[in-house]
């Protein structure tokens, strides 16, 4: 292990973030940061995110700038632990079931088609704004079962509330995450009400039923949990889905072989986050003394799952820097991993490759006009505006 302390928001890190990985890389796969260590291989990011001696743990929140913000975190299934994090996981999965993820899934191709109908038969569109950004909105419809449009600021509910950690962190906004988080739960709790008198066959009912060993989801669980999956198995996509395309465009050899065969869409989705993952680090802590590799980890300690490292780690990963979206099924960290996995993977999987599958098949040319623009905020990397020329078929 390195001994000298490292800054990953040091210029240099952020000017080539994989060549600085790969100089880390070259003398040790864990290194020493401020309040713990960063873990850049695969076999060290398995064993932190599968050790119930470590916890999903948010870095530097300030939890007294809102109170309503930090109890809604602490009550999502991401940041649960042990036991009571088993118990929600196995209702999240029994309500998610085969047969549900079916229907979603012909409801989301459905709703892909709609605004492809809507797009010019040639011209320049913006790919965030005319396909990625309302994209979430729509599929409310059959997660919620509620008509698209029928619940005016949802859609603004659920992208500006999915921001509280950043908020708790920076400061920023603290205030409008707030007030979209009591509107979205309070939505919540009414669309409760009415589903007890008059149940469907959407996630969320699905969410109401799920039972185990006679015990269900109480209120606050499925309304913290709802808005959770909304967040995280829906909003994600607006930022990851872009990304994907991107390095889809700019592989004019990968976008050919999914167009030959768009059932691709699946592994391109997996390769995509691989290659090009959104979230950044998956910090953790240790909830009690640990010992790993000859290092004495303290209670509290923070352990920094890098992602776009592990993701790339070639000791895992043949041509880890290679795109490949037919490479053969290998880990992708971005979604976390076991008990630290991300409640609404499932559901952002499932959506954007039938994106990906809806775009390929409806448009036979799709070229990037210029550079995207992109968010500062997520370290440059999200697209807030990508213009692309296409063609409808």
């Amino acid at each position: 292990m390195s001994s000298t302390m490292i800054d990953l928001k040091s210029p240099k890190f952020q000017a080539d973030k994989y060549g600085y990985i790969k100089q880390l890389r070259n003398k040790a796969d864990i290194h020493p940061i401020e309040g713990g260590h960063v873990f850049l291989g695969q076999e060290d990011a398995i064993h932190i995110m599968r050790c119930r001696e470590f916890r999903f743990s948010f870095f530097r929140i300030n939890e007294s700038a809102s109170p309503y913000l930090a109890n809604a975190i602490e009550h999502e299934l991401l940041n649960m632990h042990a036991d009571e994090h088993a118990r929600l996981q196995k209702l999240v999965l029994q309500a998610m079931r085969d047969q549900i993820v079916d229907e979603l899934k012909d409801g989301v191709a459905t709703i892909v088609n709609e605004l492809i109908d809507a797009f010019p038969d040639q011209g320049v569109i913006d790919f965030c704004a005319a396909f990625a950004d309302p994209l979430p909105a729509h599929v409310l419809r059959p997660m919620f079962g509620v008509p698209y449009g029928d619940v005016d600021g949802l859609n603004d509910w659920i992208k500006i509330g999915g921001r509280k950690v950043d908020a708790l962190q920076s400061g920023d906004g603290i205030e409008a995450v707030e007030t979209a988080n009591r509107s979205l739960h309070s939505y919540i709790r009414g669309l409760l009400k009415d589903r007890r008198a008059a149940p469907g066959r959407d996630v969320f009912n699905q969410l109401m039923l799920a039972e185990i060993d006679g015990e269900r989801l109480s209120e606050d669980e499925l309304v913290f949990l709802a808005s959770e999956l909304a967040s995280a198995g829906v909003d994600t996509t607006r930022s990851q889905l872009p990304l994907i395309l991107y390095e889809l465009l700019t592989h004019p050899d990968q976008m050919a072989a999914l167009r030959a065969d768009p059932t691709l869409a699946r592994n391109a989705v997996e390769e995509g986050m691989r290659y090009a993952p959104l979230p950044w680090a998956l910090p953790h802590a240790a909830t009690q003394d640990h010992d790993y590799k000859g290092m004495s980890i303290k209670e509290g300690d923070l352990a920094m799952v890098l992602i776009p490292a592990v993701n790339r780690d070639p000791a895992a990963v043949e041509n880890p820097d290679v795109f490949d979206i037919k490479r053969r099924p290998t880990r992708n960290f971005s979604f976390g991993y076991g008990m630290h996995a991300c409640p609404g993977a499932q559901l952002a999987r499932l959506e954007m490759a039938a994106a990906l599958e809806g775009l390929v098949r409806r448009l036979p040319e799709m070229r990037l006009v210029e550079e995207p623009k992109r968010d500062p905020v997520s370290k440059g990397e999200t697209p807030t505006e990508m213009k692309i020329e296409i063609v409808k078929g």
